[in-house]
């Protein structure tokens, strides 16, 4: 899945905010970190729900509306602290789902853009989208841009297949949102934390890693605090680019999979540079086992 010209215009998005990045979504490369900006996306989704469901769609007791999946794309560095304008568009609604294009502005440039699938979750899983909200939101609904489809990932599975490199966690009550259940912060951060491991064993001199797209799959919304368990695993390789497959679990039970577009940059020229052989090489740890 590729961006779309139209998604790069502040024209095509009908709903915005705006605000600041803040000194703690910093990383490491003193930019704004990746699961920062999967956050901007989520606060612009969460403040476009409350504009067309009311002040209170921000937490629910009942049905609970929750991505299905989210393909995330960088397109450029996001800086501190100058100012976001995260945009949204609602292009599709069905009985079960509705699509969401979202962008992020910043210094007159489209710096990255988030295509979601929207789903509603209650107690047995995914069901019908509450009448009154699916009314509302078909209401906004924006079509006239052409739209592409998702990307293949893996079939989901009700148990928890590692991958060639395993981590432990204990998720903390700060990974809880205000229903009480594991929030997609927090899911994204466990994603990050498993991709982290794989990337460091990767490291090389004068080379950088930027992520290009993180494709999300969210498999349940049931799940509170326990012991998380993450994976990872080489799910592809290119030229100047390859693919990490993280999966997390909570207590066994699987609750989201990525597949993450890491490409390979030269720190002199900050440009795309080819994957070398010796570092092909040491990514065969990260292969999967063979049937």
């Amino acid at each position: 899945m590729k961006t779309q010209p139209w998604q790069l215009e502040t024209g095509a998005y009908p709903f915005s905010i705006r605000f600041n990045p803040h000194y703690s979504h910093l990383d490491t490369e003193r930019h704004v970190n990746n699961v920062a900006v999967q956050s901007f996306h989520t606060e612009a989704r969460t403040r476009f729900h409350m504009a067309v469901l009311g002040d209170r769609a921000w937490y629910s007791d009942d049905v609970l509306l929750r991505p299905r999946r989210t393909v995330t794309h960088f397109l450029r560095e996001t800086h501190y602290p100058h100012e976001v304008t995260a945009a949204v568009r609602l292009v599709a609604v069905e009985d079960d789902s509705y699509r969401l294009v979202q962008a992020l502005f910043q210094s007159g440039e489209c710096v990255g853009v988030q295509e979601c699938l929207m789903g509603a979750w209650g107690e047995a899983g995914w069901v019908a989208l509450p009448e009154a909200a699916r009314r509302a939101l078909a209401a906004e609904q924006v079509d006239g841009q052409p739209l592409l489809p998702w990307p293949e990932l893996p079939e989901e599975t009700e148990t928890f297949e590692p991958g060639p490199r395993q981590v432990a966690l204990t998720a903390r009550y700060a990974d809880l949102d205000p229903d009480r259940r594991l929030s997609e912060l927090a899911q994204a951060r466990y994603l990050e934390q498993a991709r982290a491991g794989s990337v460091t064993m990767l490291r090389q001199p004068n080379l950088g890693l930027l992520v290009a797209r993180i494709d999300i799959r969210y498999q349940r919304w049931d799940t509170g605090m326990g012991e998380v368990a993450l994976s990872s695993e080489l799910a592809g390789i290119g030229n100047s680019s390859f693919v990490l497959r993280g999966r997390a679990a909570v207590d066994g039970r699987p609750v989201a999979m990525a597949e993450s577009v890491m490409v390979l940059i030269d720190r002199d020229t900050h440009r795309p540079t080819p994957v070398p052989d010796a570092l092909r090489a040491e990514m065969a740890v990260l292969q999967p086992p063979t049937a």
